[in-house]
């Protein structure tokens, strides 16, 4: 490492709710934005199942897969902070490192022309999501089927 790079940093991201530990099944739907439904505590084996939806905008790059819950302690990252079962932001992300210099070689690319975009993983039971993009947020929770409930916050005419 140069004394002019920074070492990552992980930060919560506090605004989603907290995740089923054991079963929040992520479901991906990706379209102009990728949304990520998840179960909550408490209602998995209920009657009324619970999920919660996430939006991210502007998406460069998104993963989603290994490591797991158990092998989350070979993520890079986890050395920072990154831990089971939450959502984080990483600053100095390594991952846009990377992204930066993969597109280094393109003819129009300007460096920094990616510093707008944020890293955000989100640490599941069986995986990891990790999403590079302009913004994320948290829509809310539905009690429908998890591509209806993205349904009920992007087209108001569903609710």
């Amino acid at each position: 490492m140069t004394p002019t790079e920074k070492l990552p940093k992980i930060e919560y991201w506090a605004e989603p709710p907290k995740m089923d530990t054991g079963s929040p099944r992520p479901e991906l739907y990706f379209s102009d934005d990728l949304y990520c439904t998840y179960y909550l505590p408490d209602f998995v084996c209920s009657e009324n199942e619970k999920v919660a939806v996430l939006r991210f905008e502007g998406v460069l790059h998104f993963r989603m897969g290994h490591p797991n819950d158990e092998a989350l302690h070979g993520h890079p990252l986890h050395k920072y902070g990154l831990e089971q079962y939450d959502f984080f932001l990483v600053s100095h992300s390594p991952l846009m490192a990377e992204i930066e210099a993969r597109n280094a070689v393109h003819m129009w690319h300007r460096p920094g022309m990616y510093s707008h975009l944020k890293h955000w993983i989100v640490t599941f039971h069986d995986e990891t999501l990790e999403v590079v993009s302009r913004s994320a947020s948290f829509l809310g929770t539905s009690e429908r089927a998890p591509r209806d409930a993205i349904r009920t916050f992007v087209d108001p005419s569903c609710r």
